[in-house]
C-alpha cells in the first residue's frame, strides 16, 4: 500500500452499473469509465484522456493495491497512484454498492512518496 503525500477521494456513483466521470488530476483532464460486470460481480475502470482517447482499458478494481503501479512508464496516464482503499477488515473487492465516498471502499488518488 503506497504512502501518499496528498490524497483525493474520487467521487463515484452508487446504483449505476456504467458511467463516466470527468476528473482533473495533476492539472490534466481524464475521463474515468466505470463498468460493473454482473456475472463476475466486479468493477472495472477505463481511463481516457480529455479527448476521450483510451489510455488504459479494463482495469479490475481490487482493494488496497496500487492500481497504476505497472503503468507508470506511460506518461499519458496520471503520474500519481490510484488505490481502492478500505480500512475495514473486509478487504474483498468493492461490491456494486460498496464504492464511494464514505462507503466501505473509496477510490483514492494521490502523490506517492
Amino acid at each position: 500500500m503506497p504512502t501518499f503525500t496528498s490524497r483525493y477521494v474520487l467521487p463515484t456513483q452508487q446504483g449505476v452499473p456504467f458511467y463516466t466521470q470527468r476528473l482533473t488530476l495533476d492539472g490534466r483532464d481524464f475521463n474515468f469509465r466505470f463498468a460493473w460486470n454482473q456475472r463476475l460481480e466486479r468493477w472495472y475502470l477505463d481511463i481516457r484522456d480529455g479527448a476521450d482517447v483510451p489510455l488504459l482499458v479494463g482495469l479490475k478494481l481490487v482493494t488496497n493495491w496500487p492500481l497504476l503501479q505497472a503503468y507508470h512508464h506511460d506518461e499519458r496516464l496520471p503520474p500519481g497512484e490510484l488505490v481502492v482503499f478500505t480500512s475495514l477488515p473486509d478487504t474483498s473487492p468493492p461490491g456494486y454498492m460498496d464504492l464511494g465516498i464514505g462507503l466501505r471502499c473509496e477510490l483514492v488518488y494521490g502523490d506517492v512518496t
